[in-house]
């Protein structure tokens, strides 16, 4: 294989074949389609959880989580809602790698990535960048460039604060969502075809996240999901077009589906005993406050400017601030589900938080207790058990993981989704009209809950040059890294947990390791300039 294969990365964030594969048959994904016959296809595994926070930074370094320590959005460390950056990340990405080989790169939109890392080449940052007046952009000269007349308006989106707005749009503007998400999709593809036509590069990653976003909150509305899936299907034959001696690489970081049923963890626990609350969750403001706001929140989405509202500094630090964790009692609660993305439940132990209550000696005892509870779970309506497979973090993540992963991790039964709210989920019928002081653990999709959820396989998808036609392979999201390592033939450190997806090559690449502790510093083209310019 040629040492100066060029290899494009694109992101579909949440992309499924279970949507996909009938869109392409119909032949209403026309380059999805093409690849399909000419490439490979298949299911790309997400990690566990499969959310994005943990999936993307494990599809950009090729490790599980408890090596690059991304778990959530928010830290597991502690117990407010403090966003992970990439200073946070404790291995290596792909751009790493190929700086201290000499290659260029472009990096656009992928999510963790701010603040941005110094590498060869140029990066946007994506998902986690706290607003459009941060320093998103290496170098930093590039955020000038990024208006309409150069290469392109670009869209930041903003972790939970865009939460709002995004789901009254989409309840009561479908279309209009469908739009936004459309156009973000179009800024960033457009951002990066640009890029890639004015600088040189050898490798190229663009994560088109909006989709996620169409599936979550447009799910039921298959023809507007499909509209979106449509324009990155055209951008992606744009690329394929203007680079044909390229190898594309299309990938999600997880899948998706119809969750019939939430499962409220934090009111399992407070009915149970484990977590404690400052107040009565079932009547306390913060639980009206939401409540009204359901029952209002047509008026509210057709007159106050909400997006600007929740961008906002005082907007943004409230939202950040709020949650179900405002009304726990750290200092009673011995465990609480930390957050919505993470499928994992804290102990609050002493001596490792301010507020810890558990004994270490209490702790395992405590871990087989909770495990109990969450294994003897059953829908009362089915008799069905919700959860499918429950880990000690050791298990999951190793016994050197890193950044504190929470205590306990588990998977629920592809029908049911997680919510991390801790209030009635019936709203005001609730206060209205129930006697009960517990609150329901079990409750269909409502208005705070996600129209579709996660799912834990993704979509792999290959094609150029020395890659098979009309092959299906599955793969993980950890094979990305050493797979794209061997095509542009890098040495592949032995700290990396992927293997190279071999099977997909005519000719398969050849595979170079190199140990970590004895690796000796690569130069980069510039560093070797210089050199020969001195010894001039």
């Amino acid at each position: 294989m040629a040492k100066n294969s060029k290899v494009i990365v694109v992101g579909l964030d949440g992309g499924t074949l279970d949507l996909m594969e009938p869109w392409m048959d119909a032949g209403k994904l026309p380059t999805f389609a093409k690849i399909r016959e000419q490439g490979i296809c298949g299911k790309l595994r997400s990690t566990t959880p499969y959310y994005s926070a943990p999936a993307w930074v494990s599809m950009v370094t090729g490790c599980n989580p408890g090596k690059h320590g991304i778990y959530d959005f928010f830290h597991t460390d502690t117990f407010s809602k403090k966003l992970v950056n990439s200073r946070y990340r404790k291995t290596s990405a792909i751009w790493n790698h190929l700086t201290d080989a000499g290659n260029k790169s472009i990096i656009v939109n992928v999510p963790g990535t701010y603040p941005p890392e110094s590498i060869n080449g140029i990066m946007i940052t994506g998902l986690l960048t706290p607003s459009s007046e941060s320093e998103f952009t290496y170098p930093k000269s590039i955020k000038n460039d990024l208006v309409k007349d150069k290469i392109g308006e670009y869209e930041l989106e903003q972790v939970a604060v865009d939460d709002i707005p995004k789901n009254l749009t989409a309840k009561y503007a479908p279309e209009k969502f469908a739009d936004q998400v459309k156009n973000a999709i179009i800024s960033h593809a457009t951002v990066t075809i640009n890029l890639m036509e004015k600088h040189e590069w050898d490798f190229t990653m663009v994560v088109l996240r909006s989709t996620d976003d169409a599936m979550h909150l447009l799910w039921g509305k298959e023809e507007l999901i499909l509209s979106c899936y449509q324009t990155a299907d055209d951008y992606i034959n744009r690329m394929m077009e203007r680079y044909p001696e390229a190898i594309f690489i299309i990938v999600s970081d997880h899948g998706f589906g119809k969750p019939q049923k939430y499962l409220y963890v934090n009111n399992l626990l407070y009915n149970t005993g484990y977590l404690k609350t400052i107040s009565d969750p079932n009547y306390n403001l913060s639980s009206l406050m939401t409540m009204l706001f359901d029952k209002m929140s047509r008026l509210i989405f057709h007159l106050v400017p909400l997006h600007k509202l929740v961008r906002s500094s005082i907007g943004r630090k409230f939202i950040l601030s709020s949650g179900s964790s405002r009304n726990i009692d750290f200092s009673q609660t011995r465990a609480f589900y930390h957050s919505v993305c993470s499928r994992g439940i804290r102990i609050n132990l002493k001596d490792k938080y301010k507020q810890g209550i558990v004994d270490k000696k209490d702790y395992e005892k405590l871990r087989m207790e909770l495990t109990t509870l969450l294994k003897n779970l059953k829908d009362p309506e089915t008799g069905r058990t919700l959860i499918k497979n429950i880990y000690r973090w050791e298990e999951l993540y190793g016994e050197n993981a890193v950044n504190d992963p929470l205590d306990i991790i588990f998977d629920l039964e592809e029908e049911y989704g997680a919510q991390e709210l801790l209030q009635p989920p019936e709203g005001l019928n609730h206060i209205l009209c129930s006697k009960k002081k517990s609150l329901s653990i079990l409750s269909p999709p409502g208005f705070y809950d996600w129209m579709g959820d996660h799912r834990p396989n993704g979509i792999l998808f290959m094609y150029g040059k020395n890659i098979k036609s009309n092959q299906h392979i599955d793969a993980n999201v950890i094979d990305i890294v050493p797979t794209i390592l061997a095509t542009m033939n890098i040495p592949i450190q032995n700290n990396i947990d992927g293997r190279v997806i071999e099977e997909a090559f005519i000719t398969k690449p050849t595979i170079k390791k190199i140990d970590t502790h004895k690796k000796k510093k690569i130069l980069t083209e510039t560093e070797i300039k210089r050199i020969k310019k001195l010894k001039i």
